[in-house]
């Protein structure tokens, strides 16, 4: 013989609502799910089947006498134990916790090769061989990273054939005497910007320099510079342009309390940081980061950049001359 218990009860509640009659169908209303078991008192001779519903949980249970004077005795039944036994797989309705447990921690999409750059980087191997003439004022960091790219194969078939610093001493230029890069000082502040750039032109030409990567160089460059190498001259900046542009954009990004930063090569242009982006890669801005910690994550990022931008570059130059 198959009964109902019927009755709105919470989770964790031992309930004693009388036996309905035989012919009873109804569905027991329970209260907060996402909790595991709920009391019930039945027979102590009753027999309890559990049926798991989205709409709704019935829990049958039958008798062998229909007489129900028999003592009573509580039982807990565990809805998660009968659905697990039942083997029905739980969804959301059945433990009411779907959505609610701690966001789990991502990993960094900066670290371990994980970041994503679009354009995809190029598969390796210039045609023609590749003259890269480098433009920097400060540590030099990302010279070191092209010069190792070309001599490590990233960028097979190109060389750093010349530096250029315009700061005497800088961190640039003992990387060059480290690499055996030959290195020029041309100081800007002994000419006007049209002469200094008229000067740049004159040394890269010299040294028959196909393409030009401005690698730290803080000096706005002019017309003179681009036009001599338009679609040649390519520069880095610590941001995803078009945001960001201009000095410390590394501080603007903190600043603005945004909560993704990067880096970007793009062609130069007239216009400052305006140019053809070639390529980005992106790097999270984290709640305890301060203007170092968040430059060294964008750096790390730039190392990778730069080589993967000039490959592309390169490939795209290499097509135009064959076609």
């Amino acid at each position: 013989m198959i009964q109902d218990c019927t009755g709105c009860v919470a989770a964790g509640e031992v309930t004693q609502q009388p036996l309905q009659g035989q012919d009873r169908t109804e569905a027991l209303q329970i209260r907060n799910q996402g909790q595991s078991s709920i009391g019930l008192v039945l027979p102590a001779d009753g027999v309890t089947t559990l049926e798991l519903h989205p709409q709704g949980d019935r829990l049958r249970f039958g008798s062998k006498a229909r007489d129900h004077t028999a003592p009573l005795r509580p039982q807990t039944k565990g809805l998660k134990t009968g659905c697990q036994c039942c083997k029905i797989a739980q969804h959301g309705w059945q433990d009411g916790q779907v959505g609610h447990e701690p966001m789990p921690a991502l990993p960094n999409p900066s670290q371990n090769q994980l970041s994503i750059q679009w354009p995809l980087p190029p598969q390796p191997g210039l045609t023609p061989p590749l003259r890269l003439g480098v433009l920097a004022s400060g540590s030099g960091s990302n010279f070191e990273a092209l010069v190792n790219a070309c001599r490590g194969g990233v960028l097979e078939g190109a060389a750093v054939v010349q530096l250029i610093v315009n700061n005497p001493g800088c961190g640039a230029q003992q990387r060059a005497d480290r690499l055996g890069v030959p290195w020029q000082l041309v100081d800007h502040r002994q000419r006007s910007r049209l002469l200094l750039d008229q000067e740049l032109v004159s040394c890269l030409q010299d040294s028959a320099v196909d393409l030009v990567v401005m690698a730290g160089w803080m000096r706005i460059v002019t017309p003179v510079l681009i036009a001599a190498f338009a679609g040649r001259l390519v520069n880095i900046h610590p941001s995803l342009l078009p945001s960001f542009r201009g000095m410390d954009a590394v501080g603007q990004a903190l600043a603005a309390g945004v909560r993704l930063s990067g880096c970007t090569v793009h062609l130069v242009a007239e216009e400052v940081d305006a140019g053809e982006i070639l390529m980005q890669a992106a790097v999270p801005v984290l709640e305890d980061d301060d203007h170092s910690s968040l430059s060294a994550r964008i750096q790390d990022q730039e190392h990778r950049l730069l080589p993967a931008a000039v490959a592309l570059l390169g490939q795209r130059l290499g097509s135009l001359a064959q076609g």
